[in-house]
């Protein structure tokens, strides 16, 4: 398709600079530059190596900290695409949702990947007026979502939690977040490991509290104290992180059976991927986590890779105990029995890589480009 004949889009990002990975929105930018004129709207300037297109015009809308810092931002977006009169908007994130109110007849595309929960805290004892600010924002959140011209929720938990908030099916296609193909590329090559070798498992992702940083610790140092079973590899900790988990495996004695690695770009994933047996995903069970599926899960799965996962919805709607992975629930000792169940039945550890890789195929982004595309273009402006 050449470049005088496509037709201009907008999108409009709400990226965290602390966030750890960038693969699902660089997939979708990638297909959406190679059939429209695509401009990109940003907080910062993105220098992400996931991220960098030669055909994307990249643009910086600078935006205080705080609520009235997004919302200024999501308006001057706004803005940006009434003046440029774009035959359809993406919205690359459902925080980017509340832009649908604003640009008129302009089709808005809502991709949904995270739930308002996250953004918005339900603490107790706070005052009325932050209170009534908050049910604001998520208002405002949820009716970006049902003036869209359509929302493309990442999971059934947030399709059906759309529904609830007054969503219309026919305005709504569920789309997984997608794999690329190089995270299948490296499926069931480790397959030379000796019987009775340690297993090699692998965290990657934000290495934070809530994601089990001190537990998955903890259940290493419970595994290993009688025999040397299991090594862990993590991936994706920030400086901050990195030093907290350099403190704490001196603290348990564990540097000959835990290695660290900082942030990676993620197309290096799946080389460490190839290199072991089984992929941890670790969420404490807090509202927005029982609705936002981990990349990093469906990643594992196409690497071939059983899923050892902590016992929340997100996570057992896509994994079989004892088929694809293993479930157990959010709690070192817990965990430290799931590594040694699967220490204990290692001789089914090949079937288990075959059944996970078997089970990937619905999130293969290959699979899903063309119904994503199909689905954006049925809604462009004429």
């Amino acid at each position: 398709m050449s470049h005088i004949n496509k037709k201009n889009c907008v999108i409009v990002t709400c990226f965290d600079q602390n966030q750890p990975g960038f693969l699902d929105f660089s997939y979708r930018i990638k297909t959406l530059a190679e059939h429209y004129n695509l401009t990109l709207v940003s907080t910062f300037p993105l220098t992400q190596a996931e991220l960098q297109f030669s055909n994307v015009n990249y643009v910086v809308i600078n935006a205080r900290n705080g609520r009235l810092g997004w919302l200024s931002y999501l308006l001057r977006c706004a803005s940006l695409i009434r003046k440029n009169k774009p035959a359809l908007s993406v919205l690359l994130h459902s925080m980017a949702a509340p832009v649908a109110m604003f640009i008129g007849r302009i089709p808005a595309i809502t991709y949904w990947n995270e739930h308002p929960s996250r953004v918005i805290p339900q603490e107790k004892g706070v005052s009325f007026l932050k209170t009534r600010s908050r049910a604001f924002v998520k208002w405002l959140i949820f009716q970006g979502a049902r003036r869209s011209s359509l929302v493309m929720p990442i999971g059934e938990a947030h399709r059906d939690d759309l529904l609830v908030h007054g969503c219309k099916i026919e305005n709504m296609k569920m789309i997984y977040m997608g794999v690329q193909q190089s995270f299948s590329e490296v499926a069931l090559k480790g397959t030379d490991r000796t019987k009775d070798a340690p297993l090699r498992m692998l965290y990657v992702g934000s290495v934070q509290k809530d994601r089990g940083r001190d537990l998955m610790l903890d259940a290493m140092a419970i595994v290993n104290q009688e025999k040397y079973i299991a090594h862990l590899t993590i991936v994706g900790a920030n400086e901050e992180q990195l030093k907290y988990c350099v403190d704490k495996v001196k603290e348990l004695g564990l540097e000959a059976s835990v290695t660290l690695i900082g942030r990676v770009p993620g197309n290096l994933i799946p080389s460490y991927m190839e290199k072991v047996d089984a992929g941890l995903c670790l969420w404490e069970d807090l509202p927005w986590y029982s609705f936002n599926p981990p990349t990093k899960l469906f990643e594992y799965l196409v690497a071939g890779l059983p899923v050892l996962a902590s016992n929340i919805r997100t996570h057992t709607q896509y994994i079989e105990d004892g088929k694809n992975g293993l479930i157990f629930e959010y709690e070192s000792t817990a965990l430290a029995q799931a590594v040694q169940r699967l220490w204990d039945e290692r001789n089914e550890l090949q079937n288990m890589k075959q059944y996970a890789f078997e089970s990937s195929t619905p999130y293969l982004w290959q699979s899903i480009e063309p119904c994503f595309i199909d689905a954006i273009q049925e809604h462009e402006k004429c």
